[in-house]
């Protein structure tokens, strides 16, 4: 399965998961429903590092879920989706949209792929080591 196909379907998956929801114009407003209803978001944010096992998942939920939050943004890591190319485990993923519907919460998957902030520290093994595959861009714009 290519890289792009894995992540479409990973993009449908995430927003069927999380229910109907669609952006509605209503004279000069736009406004979020949410399963029919209108839907203003009181969210919060992951870490960066927050959502790399059910145990942190849990626990940050809770805490989002008591503060009275309804939805949360986590990170997708790239590197925890596809440790190996081509063999993809979404079980964190599962955990994620699991424990936002026993907490009532909504999710908004922020995709952690090849680079953030400068760096490629989210990217698999295997694509950092294969550079003739996968070249990267010198940092001044010059040939490497």
């Amino acid at each position: 399965m290519s890289r792009k196909l894995s992540l479409l379907i990973f993009v449908i998956v995430t927003i069927f998961s999380a229910g109907a929801a669609r952006l509605e114009k209503q004279r000069t407003a736009t406004r979020l429903i949410v399963d029919e209803k209108p839907f203003v978001i009181i969210g919060g944010e992951l870490g960066n590092s927050a959502a790399t096992c059910s145990g942190d998942i849990a626990r940050n939920f809770k805490k989002l879920h008591d503060m009275g939050l309804n939805t949360v943004l986590v990170p997708a890591y790239w590197d925890l989706i596809e440790p190996e190319k081509g063999k993809f485990d979404f079980s964190l993923i599962d955990t994620v949209i699991s424990d936002a519907r026993s907490n009532d919460l909504k999710v908004v998957f922020l995709w952690f792929g090849a680079w953030k902030n400068s760096m490629s520290c989210y990217a698999p093994l295997w694509f950092k080591q294969d550079t003739k595959t996968y070249p990267r861009p010198h940092p001044f714009g010059q040939a490497a």
